[in-house]
């Protein structure tokens, strides 16, 4: 393990991977970011943890395939031990997407592939990493919430929704909003109503992480594809890539329209396309649920629906991992309620008084 000095100020990373060109690349692109510096390096899991406790790092970059102790297991351990941010760095995206998938549930808040020469260049490696870098840098102040154990705030009973009927339930979220959206939809999944997600994933991601959600949830949960038909108990996810996800309503039965369009809010797929369909197909009839993440996708688009009639909840700030979505919400007016993550599913039960009426399939 080696240890570099970082002057006041900066935020400080810690760097675990066990290729030292990687080390020395990863030190360099960090080192070049404005207000960040990398303090340590280290190449086996036993010299990360080391190394937290050594230097103190404001953020942690983490390769999953380390020697001697997986990856994993030392996020999982520094998760419950230590909280800090921790940012996964791997090279196994495609059949270890699984990995990465199991890293975000664990509480990681984002993941880089490593630059492979093809696929994912240098060049697009520097501006992800610096970018996740950024993101991981704003979740700090939730991770020191953390340690501090703030107080859930509780969740009132409501009256019906407006409307009296709730046929599709609607969630965004970005950073940090793997682990949220699995607590969210198993919370959900009694009321048997469909859920469409838009969570800000590359291809290759999306399908394991409706698998995952598929077995922590009971639900039938699967990628979203053209034409696929909403049914009771059933949940899609938006495929990453170039297509947004938007849902229509044909001949009373909700349909899955992918369609190809530029960025929107800086996304694709966007949270905002994916709101928009639901205000103009669904009005009153839905509920929305805009999670933790980093910018405004799905602002604009709760706003819709909330005009629109539909119920509107945001995650609550001190439980987010990055309050950027829900608070550009918030500050627009888009939110009905802001809830707790934990309680989020009682109180969408709660709006809809637990007897929800579904479009005939």
């Amino acid at each position: 393990m080696s240890t570099l000095t970082s002057p006041g100020g900066q935020v400080k990373v810690l760097v675990v991977d066990d290729s030292v060109l990687m080390q020395k690349l990863m030190t360099q692109i960090i080192d070049s970011a404005p207000g960040f510096k990398v303090i340590g390096v280290a190449g086996s899991a036993e010299e990360g943890w080391d190394a937290i406790q050594d230097l103190r790092p404001d953020i942690l970059t983490l390769d999953l395939e380390l020697p001697g102790r997986h990856g994993l297991k030392l996020l999982a351990r520094v998760l419950k031990q230590d909280p800090l941010p921790v940012l996964i760095v791997s090279a196994f995206g495609g059949p270890g997407a699984d990995n990465t998938i199991q890293a975000l549930e664990l509480g990681a808040i984002d993941f880089i592939e490593k630059p492979d020469g093809t696929t994912h260049t240098l060049e697009g490696f520097m501006k992800h990493l610096v970018a996740a870098l950024s993101r991981a840098s704003v979740s700090r102040r939730m991770f020191a919430a953390r340690r501090e154990v703030a107080p859930a705030r509780p969740v009132l009973a409501r009256e019906p929704a407006r409307g009296g009927r709730t046929s599709l339930i609607a969630i965004g979220a970005s950073t940090g909003g793997v682990p949220a959206v699995q607590v969210v939809m198993r919370d959900l999944a009694h009321l048997r109503i469909p859920v469409v997600v838009v969570q800000h994933m590359p291809p290759g991601y999306t399908a394991k992480f409706a698998a995952r959600l598929a077995t922590a949830t009971g639900l039938d949960v699967r990628e979203a594809a053209d034409g696929d038909k909403l049914k009771p108990g059933m949940a899609v996810v938006a495929p990453g890539g170039p297509r947004h996800l938007e849902i229509e309503e044909r001949r009373g039965e909700l349909v899955c329209v992918l369609r190809e369009g530029p960025l929107v809010s800086g996304h694709s797929p966007s949270v905002d396309v994916m709101f928009h369909s639901v205000a103009r197909s669904l009005g009153q009839h839905a509920v929305g649920i805009l999670l933790t993440g980093m910018g405004r996708d799905g602002a604009d688009g709760l706003l819709a629906m909330r005009k629109a009639g539909a119920e509107t909840l945001i995650q609550s700030g001190e439980t987010c991992v990055v309050n950027g979505m829900p608070k550009a919400a918030y500050e627009l007016g888009a939110a009905d309620r802001v809830v707790p993550l934990d309680q989020i599913g009682a109180a969408v039960g709660n709006l809809i008084g637990e007897r929800p009426h579904l479009r005939t399939a």
